[in-house]
């Protein structure tokens, strides 16, 4: 973090604004399945809630699992909250999320980053969202029934399937995830979803302009124009300045300060893509070939945001753009609570 250094007074405002606002990360790795690594003698969990963050949208399974294996990793979440009762929660309703904000637990959200695991079973949304599914992607980077990714070639934009599924997430009381979508796709999706939707982890092309999963100045607009929130993330591959290069702090703040410009703080958040669990052998024998990524392992991760001990850095940054407190309690969580609130029916 030599780039952005604090004085003693903005450390201390840090430190206090992590401490006292409602901290979400719209996208965070897994808890479980695998369960990241022990760091000096402290588990995953337990350095969650010593990091000051209050809830975080929990991936349930990998991209490609069928319905049976998302309710399969249900039933080990279940059981890991059971488990832990003392330090987690299953957060599924705005009630749920009012009662959190008055305990010292870790929120657990239910998200998925496709939509292949319900397809075009159409009953399957009831049950998984009676199950605690709060948020989903329609796509992930390829195409399915529902539109295309971001890595086609040709986006095709939003299929039948596709408004099938996001009215019955909206009667559902499910937020649409438009992450990894491509932008005709996403466009389509924002326009015929009558409720707000969210990018949980995206950053802005302008600023990073060789990335395919950030996202187009059209598809900011629109999405802020309808109320919606995008979560920006401080991973390599979509804020970095020269690509190879591991970002910083720094590169992830241009992001912050790009669209603080072209939208304003009320439609910012904070999605981390944050997955501890990975290893060298993970990334650079399966993701990196499946998507033919110029990225190392050493180098995706932002040097300054790759553990959830790290968010206190995202809190100095925002300090550091000179935001006043209540533009970053926005960020921080508020703006998704918002969305939330709107999106969730009981």
């Amino acid at each position: 973090m030599e780039q952005l250094k604090l004085t003693k007074a903005q450390e201390y405002r840090a430190q206090d604004l992590c401490a006292k606002n409602f901290f979400f990360d719209c996208l965070c790795g897994n808890l479980i399945d695998p369960e990241p690594p022990v760091i000096d003698g402290k588990s995953y969990l337990d350095r969650c809630l010593e990091s000051g963050v209050n809830a975080q949208s929990i991936t349930l399974t990998a991209t490609w699992a069928n319905f049976e294996e998302v309710l399969f990793e249900m039933y080990n979440y279940f059981n890991y909250i059971s488990y832990f009762k003392d330090k987690l929660m299953l957060v599924k309703s705005k009630d749920d999320l009012q009662e959190l904000r008055h305990t010292n637990k870790l929120g657990v959200v239910f998200s998925l980053q496709n939509s292949i695991a319900i397809g075009s079973d159409f009953y399957k949304w009831s049950i998984l969202k009676n199950l605690g599914l709060r948020i989903c992607q329609l796509t992930y980077n390829e195409p399915n029934i529902m539109g295309s990714g971001c890595t086609v070639d040709v986006d095709t934009g939003l299929t039948y399937y596709g408004k099938q599924a996001i009215r019955e997430m909206k009667r559902q009381g499910i937020v649409v995830d438009l992450s990894h979508a491509g932008m005709r796709t996403s466009l389509e999706a924002i326009e015929y979803n009558e409720n707000p939707s969210i990018f949980s982890h995206s950053n802005c092309r302008a600023v990073t302009p060789d990335a395919r999963r950030n996202l187009t100045d059209d598809v900011i607009e629109a999405v802020a124009k309808k109320g919606g929130v995008i979560g920006l993330s401080p991973h390599g591959f979509m804020c970095h300045s020269e690509v190879g290069v591991q970002p910083t702090l720094e590169d992830y703040m241009k992001h912050f300060e790009y669209l603080l410009n072209k939208i304003g703080p009320k439609h910012i958040g904070i999605g981390s893509d944050i997955y501890e669990y990975y290893t060298k052998s993970y990334w650079e024998n399966k993701t990196k070939l499946l998507y033919n990524s110029p990225w190392f392992f050493e180098t995706v991760f932002n040097r300054d945001v790759k553990r959830v001990d790290q968010y206190i850095n995202i809190i100095r940054g925002l300090v550091y753009l000179g935001l006043n407190d209540e533009e970053i309690a926005d960020i921080m969580g508020l703006n998704f609570l918002r969305v939330f609130e709107h999106v969730w029916v009981d």
